[in-house]
């Protein structure tokens, strides 16, 4: 049997005595509805461009891979920080609620909602 389908017994005094007389009920067979597909990820990001409420970070290449690190002050800027690979996009900043130190130290894990910051047209072009 699958372990998509289930199996029921009736074992009520009623049910137990009619077997024991030799009356036994037919077996019905159910089967469970086909599984959907899982939901991939999604790799969208809100955007924003008010870097004043959180935590500034930016995705920098580092020895071939994207890894984030904090810009905002108060924090160490030799840190990375944890943050979803599918969604790190070198030259980008993201804003995100807070970062925590992790308890082992020397790292960061990004915490609360990810914000990727729009990037403005260059003023001071007419």
């Amino acid at each position: 049997m699958s372990s998509a389908e289930k199996t029921s017994i009736d074992a009520s005094e009623a049910a137990i005595t009619a077997a024991e007389a030799g009356s036994v009920p037919k077996a019905k067979e159910i089967k469970a509805p086909a599984a959907s597909k899982p939901l991939a990820p999604s790799k969208a990001v809100a955007t924003t461009r008010d870097t004043s409420k959180g935590v500034l970070l930016e995705c920098v290449q580092d020895s071939g891979r994207p890894r984030v690190r904090v810009l905002s002050k108060g924090y160490h800027h030799d840190w990375w920080v944890q943050f979803p690979p599918d969604i790190r996009d070198v030259g980008a900043r993201y804003v995100v609620d807070a970062v925590r130190e992790t308890a082992a130290g020397g790292f960061y894990r990004a915490s609360g909602e990810i914000r990727k910051v729009q990037q403005t047209a260059a003023r001071g072009r007419r």
